[in-house]
């Protein structure tokens, strides 16, 4: 049997369904925070289906865990490849532009935080530092495939890092209201109030200043309680309805596994 890409911590948070969207509520409010968030309306695919970019992003790194350790140097760069090729017709007939190393550092720093934040919040459990390590490397390892300069060595060195970044660089920003403008034209005003509850305790509490979201007691103890009672179910059926009402849930641990053996 082929050897997957990655450690067993890795394939158990991007392995549950309930950990992705998590990781994707984080990203959610980070990217709106991102200094270099312009990019995304240079395509114009984030701010024109936010859902749709998010889910479609994370279902492409989530199956990149489940795949044999073999093909993921070319998938890697086939990310990468993407990635310049937008740089390079942002650059057409004017001064170069490039996605900074920074940047994607910040993007991976989401993966990472909200990876481990979403496991422990379900599992209500904290991870061990050899497991915060593991699952750093991982993502490391990708970053390092698609030549991202100056990534922390270390997980230690990686929290310095996300310190200086939540500190001082993810602030808001000229895009900052036209792209949570368009998460609620998304979602409608229910589901951005209900995200903006979960993100208002979930996400580092500097930032939720910075987005002006303000935790409401009345959705305090549904936050509290969910890690114990995880109605998978009602929580596939509302995934479906979030993204557009009939989309397929992002697939579970044995799913993608099942999928890597045909």
């Amino acid at each position: 049997m082929e050897r997957l890409f990655g450690s067993d911590i890795t394939r158990a948070i991007w392995g549950d369904p309930e950990n992705v969207v998590l990781v994707y509520a984080g990203a959610a409010a980070e990217f709106a925070l991102h200094p270099e968030n312009h990019w995304l309306f240079y395509t114009g695919k984030l701010p024109a289906d936010p859902l749709g970019r998010l889910r479609d992003t994370l279902r492409y790194q989530q199956k990149l865990f489940f795949m044999p350790k073999e093909r993921v140097p070319l998938v890697a760069a086939q990310i990468r490849d993407l990635h310049r090729q937008v740089e390079q017709k942002r650059s057409c007939g004017d001064a170069p532009h490039r996605i900074s190393d920074r940047a994607f550092l910040m993007v991976f720093s989401m993966l990472i935080e909200y990876g481990i934040r979403g496991y422990e919040y379900l599992n209500r459990r904290r991870l061990s530092r050899e497991k915060e390590e593991q699952y750093f490397q991982d993502i490391r390892s990708i970053a390092l495939l698609m030549e991202v300069k100056d990534f922390p060595a270390d997980y230690a060195q990686y929290q310095i890092a996300r310190a200086q970044m939540v500190g001082r660089e993810l602030q808001f920003n000229p895009h900052t209201r036209e792209l949570l403008a368009a998460f609620r034209r998304a979602l409608g005003p229910l589901g951005y109030w209900a995200l903006g509850q979960f993100q208002a305790r979930f996400i580092d509490p500097l930032l939720a200043q910075r987005l002006g979201l303000q935790a409401s007691p009345l959705f305090g103890f549904l936050y509290q309680t969910y890690p114990f009672i995880r109605l998978r179910f009602l929580f596939n059926e509302s995934f479906k309805w979030l993204i557009d009402g009939k989309t397929h849930p992002l697939p579970s641990r044995k799913v993608m596994e099942m999928e890597e053996v045909r």
